[in-house]
């Protein structure tokens, strides 16, 4: 009986358990250098940064930089033999 439950569990946390927002969270398509540029404002108010009433705001992982509209040019790196993200605030 227990094991029937814990199934019956885990099916529904799979089926039904996964974020509606990262199914609604697209990343712009990269370049042929895997450079991107974070710079549109994002489309859904409730995600990443954009304008609000004159005001400059962000909605939900502010901390992230590869969210639309953070401003951050992130690219692909590889550091001691290990590939990393490495993004940056600055528009050099």
């Amino acid at each position: 009986m227990t094991r029937e439950i814990v199934a019956t569990a885990l099916l529904t946390v799979a089926l039904f358990g996964t974020p509606s927002l990262a199914a609604t969270h697209k990343a712009p398509k990269a370049h042929a250098s895997g450079t991107v540029t974070y710079n549109r404002d994002s489309k859904n108010p409730n995600v990443g940064w954009h304008w609000k009433g004159g005001m400059r705001v962000c909605t939900q992982d502010c901390d992230n930089p590869e969210i639309p509209g953070s401003g951050y040019t992130c690219k692909n790196v590889n550091v001691m033999g290990m590939a990393m993200r490495e993004c940056d605030s600055s528009s050099d």
